[in-house]
């Protein structure tokens, strides 16, 4: 039960009333008794009745007037009572009389005035004095007489002894109890007050590692994007790659077989030339040699037409190879970009990201070599295509003059030896393709090699990432359980009156709802705060009039130092004369905890304008934000430890309909290489961000 001096007051006069009914109704039934006994005249009962029931209505009339815990109530009992008993002491001729007083005077305990008990002993000791005295001179002299006046007198001072120290007694030990009760209560409120701050910390944290988690959740989905997006284009590329490994391998053994028969071809020509040194008799083994020479020139032309399309299609190869490893670049620049902006979080995928870009560079270069080496190749088969053609047609020439070899030998030996030439420029053709040929081979096994590992470590860092992935979402789950707890605690501590109405200042956001049918929502801000009301100034309420503002109750709610407190059924009272819109309101209760509600986030690139409260305007860009909150980047190092901080941003450009400027407390702010990471909570929800949100939101 809560204590209320006004009820106990109301308790006290109640109970000193209804005693001092009660003795006057008995007193009068007495008389009533002793008058039917033919005791007493009627001058007497009128008298005895008007002195016994007047100063009780007067009383009654003292309450209704007054109130029922009018404090004057006690010294109209006091003297109403006192001069009945006066008179009825005094008229009567009972020895008992004096302790008509006795009940009375004890319920006068209740009202803990010592003083006052004081003064009723002294005015009755001097009422038996005059008693005793009206009795001596009225005959009742007797030593019987005087006995009972001594005993009544120092009864009386007696009685009203004990009266007093028990109310000393009861006052000083009420008072050692109060002093210790609020000693107690002190230590309470300031525990309490502690423990309050702590929630409020441990409430500020969890938000801050949410909405950090949120963030880091953004991030991470965006580096599992690429990262599938990188294994999909590796595997194409390792596809590609191989399908090159394989045409080249081809290429490869074709370029052997060449060389067998160019060597096969030189041995020939050497023995042509042999044989047309030494007789003209083997003109019949040259037309043999030279019908050889024609069907292996016929298959060396064969085995040039396989080389140059499968040339081309190497080439072609190596262009896809050259795209793939400039996409792969991008997509390791994109991977870096994300890592950075993750933060710590995300410097693995950084590495991850380097050592893919360091891959892509060295399959460039390796493409880049391939590339020279075809070109050279090509020219190498040019030249060894026009040699083998002249071949073809010296061959073709020879048959046609086979039948004039007889007229002159010197003339085959010419030819045979210029043969010799042409054969000898191909071989040194062939033996260079074949270098480059096998510098090819071995720079497509590196490639090879290089994109396994690649594909291995694209691997990992998916199945990383996404492990990472589902730990946000295990925190994420955590951290609402932690906030849902701490945020139930914060309403019962701000429920139990701990926070007063002088913490409320100047320029504290404010939103007043109706508790009528239509809810109608207005804001503003404090304007002044003194005794136990505040001032506040509210927009697009000049419509409430007086009468309304009568019928209607509303419940405040005030952001205080990041928590958002809840008075309900308040009454407001035009304050005319702070200016149109101004409203007093009276704070009598406690107030309760709102639980800040969870909006999710989105990100914004817009650039802004960033006022930080006494300390100047500053440039920034938005990072993301959300129906109660937002963040920003800004490399000012006074940012470093804004915590708790106002703050105000313009955003000139932004896509929310009529909202360009938003205000905040800071609660957090993360250094990300230079650059300052600010999240800020507005005072109030804003409804226009909360539908943008809400259209734009993807999970």
């Amino acid at each position: 039960m809560e204590y209320n001096e006004e009820i106990f007051k109301k308790s006290a006069n109640r109970k000193a009333m209804t005693v001092w009914l009660i003795l006057n109704a008995l007193l009068s039934a007495l008389c009533i008794s002793e008058a039917v006994q033919g005791k007493h005249s009627t001058v007497y009962l009128i008298t005895y009745f008007s002195v016994c029931w007047l100063p009780f209505f007067i009383g009654l009339a003292v309450l209704k007037i007054k109130g029922m815990a009018a404090p004057i109530y006690k010294d109209v009992l006091a003297v109403g009572y006192g001069i009945f008993y006066t008179y009825t002491i005094c008229t009567s001729e009972s020895g008992f009389t004096f302790a008509y007083i006795f009940p009375l005077t004890s319920m006068l305990i209740l009202f803990k005035d010592k003083g006052y008990m004081l003064r009723c002993a002294v005015t009755n000791a001097i009422v038996i004095i005059v008693s005793i005295i009206y009795h001596y001179f009225q005959g009742m002299n007797s030593g019987d007489n005087i006995k009972d006046y001594v005993l009544e007198f120092f009864c009386i001072v007696l009685c009203y002894s004990c009266y007093i120290l028990s109310i000393d007694h009861m006052v000083k030990s009420d008072g050692a109890l109060t002093d210790s009760i609020k000693d107690n209560l002190n230590r309470v409120i300031e525990t309490i007050s502690k423990v309050k701050g702590a929630s409020n910390s441990i409430v500020d944290g969890v938000t801050v590692v949410r909405e950090l988690s949120d963030e880091n959740k953004q991030g991470a989905n965006n580096v599992v994007a690429s990262m599938t997006e990188l294994s999909n284009n590796n595997g194409v590329l390792y596809q590609k790659t191989m399908s090159s490994m394989d045409m080249t391998e081809d290429i490869n053994t074709q370029v052997q077989n060449v060389a067998g028969l160019v060597e096969q071809m030189t041995k020939l020509v050497g023995e042509s030339v042999s044989h047309a040194k030494d007789s003209s008799s083997a003109l019949e083994g040259v037309v043999d040699s030279a019908n050889t020479m024609a069907s292996l020139s016929a298959e060396v032309e064969k085995v040039l037409s396989e080389f140059r399309s499968e040339f081309v299609m190497v080439k072609e190869e190596t262009g896809t190879i050259e795209g793939i490893t400039s996409q792969t670049n991008l997509l390791a620049l994109n991977a870096s970009i994300e890592a950075a902006r993750a933060g710590d979080a995300g410097r693995g995928f950084a590495v991850v990201a380097d050592e893919i870009r360091n891959l892509s560079m060295g399959t460039q270069n390796s493409s880049s070599r391939i590339l020279a080496a075809l070109n050279h190749l090509e020219e190498t088969a040019d030249k060894m295509t026009q040699s083998i053609t002249r071949t073809i047609e010296l061959i073709q020439e020879t048959s046609n003059h086979v039948n004039q070899v007889s007229q002159s030998v010197g003339t085959i030996i010419d030819d045979s030896t210029q043969m010799g030439e042409h054969i000898g420029v191909i071989d040194s053709a062939m033996k260079e393709v074949e270098a480059s040929n096998q510098s090819m081979v071995e720079n497509m096994q590196q490639i090879c090699d290089v994109m396994q590992i690649m594909t291995e470590c694209v691997s990992d860092a998916d199945t990383t990432t996404k492990t990472m992935l589902s730990k946000y979402e295990e925190s994420s789950v955590n951290v609402n359980k932690i906030e849902s707890v701490v945020g139930k605690l914060m309403e019962e501590l701000g429920a139990g009156g701990f926070m007063g109405v002088q913490d409320l200042t100047a320029g504290m956001k404010v939103s007043v709802v109706s508790t009528a049918q239509e809810a109608a929502e207005y804001h503003g801000e404090i304007v002044e705060q003194s005794g136990n009301g505040i001032t506040i100034r509210l927009s697009g309420a000049k419509n409430l009039q007086d009468n309304q503002l009568k019928r209607q109750t509303f419940n405040l709610r005030i952001a205080v130092d990041n928590v958002l407190y809840n008075w309900t059924g308040v009454s407001m009272t035009p304050a005319k004369d702070k200016g149109a819109g101004c409203y007093q309101i009276a704070l009598n209760t406690s107030p309760s905890v709102m639980n800040r509600r969870k909006y999710p986030r989105i990100p914004v690139s817009s650039e802004c304008a960033i006022e930080l409260k006494g300390a100047g305007t500053y440039d920034g860009k938005m990072v993301n934000v959300s129906a109660n909150g937002f963040a920003f980047a800004v490399k000012d190092k006074k940012f470093a430890d804004a915590a708790g901080k106002q703050v105000t941003i313009t955003i000139p450009r932004f896509e929310v309909p009529n909202v360009n400027r938003l205000e905040g407390i800071i609660i957090r702010s993360s250094n990300n290489d230079g650059e300052y990471i600010v999240g800020c909570r507005m005072p109030e929800d804003s409804r226009e961000l909360l539908e943008y949100i809400k259209e734009n939101y993807k999970e």
